[in-house]
């Protein structure tokens, strides 16, 4: 019986079967394909996101380094107001602070902290020597205030 269903049975169509096979298979293929494509785009687009991360990271990073950075640089202006401030005093030889103020307000722009190292300047940036060719101290700025007419009169004598 058997053997009668399989010669009752039509005689296959290879040329049929074969195109339906390269259909199928070019129809997996344009899948694989278009996937393949995809999962490129996400992986280039996973790179740039890690790109951007890193650089937000080290921007992140260097604002921060910033924020600390102008922290010091307040604080040591605050030491160094309060440094030149003794100086004053000593010079002045009293307690004036409303004088001070005034002072400090007309002078600090040529007062800088650079590297650790305090610097007199002057009004184009050039550091300031006394007359022995020396660079100016907190102290000889001071005397030279004192000299000058227009920041002498916050002195006492």
């Amino acid at each position: 019986m058997e053997s009668e269903n399989i010669q009752n049975q039509e005689p296959l169509d290879y040329k049929a079967l074969l195109v339906n096979a390269k259909r199928a298979l070019k129809i997996e293929y344009q899948k694989s394909s278009a996937l393949a494509s995809q999962l490129q785009a996400i992986k280039t687009q996973l790179e740039q996101v890690q790109a951007e991360n890193k650089t937000l990271r080290e921007s992140g990073y260097e604002d921060i380094i910033k924020h600390f950075e102008a922290r010091t640089q307040a604080a040591e202006t605050r030491s160094l107001k309060i440094e030149v401030r003794q100086k004053f005093l000593e010079a002045n030889g009293c307690k004036d602070d409303e004088s001070f103020d005034t002072l400090w307000d007309s002078i600090k722009n040529q007062i800088q902290i650079k590297d650790g190292e305090v610097r007199i300047v002057a009004q184009n940036g050039t550091p300031k020597f006394t007359l022995t060719g020396n660079m100016m101290t907190l102290r000889d700025f001071i005397q030279s205030l004192k000299q000058n007419p227009t920041s002498g009169k916050f002195f006492l004598s």
